[in-house]
């Protein structure tokens, strides 16, 4: 698994933002990504332009806990 950050606009306003998405694979990312960022921005998803992927990074199996969480 990998998380991919994508770079994508509104495009009834104009702002451009950042989203990042957990994923197998580009592919997969690209095609969940545009309706999550609707649903946050309260908006359509033909109101979205993905734009291009920012950055890749892999995810490793590690967890962390804060002391004041225990």
């Amino acid at each position: 698994m990998q998380r991919f950050l994508f770079e994508y606009e509104i495009i009834s306003s104009g702002i451009s933002r950042e989203h990042s998405i957990v994923a197998k694979d580009e592919a997969d990312a690209k095609n969940v990504a545009v309706e999550r960022i609707a649903d946050i921005e309260f908006t359509d998803v033909e109101d979205i332009k993905l734009g291009r992927l920012l950055k890749a990074i892999e995810l490793k199996d590690t967890y962390y806990e804060c002391e004041g969480c225990t």
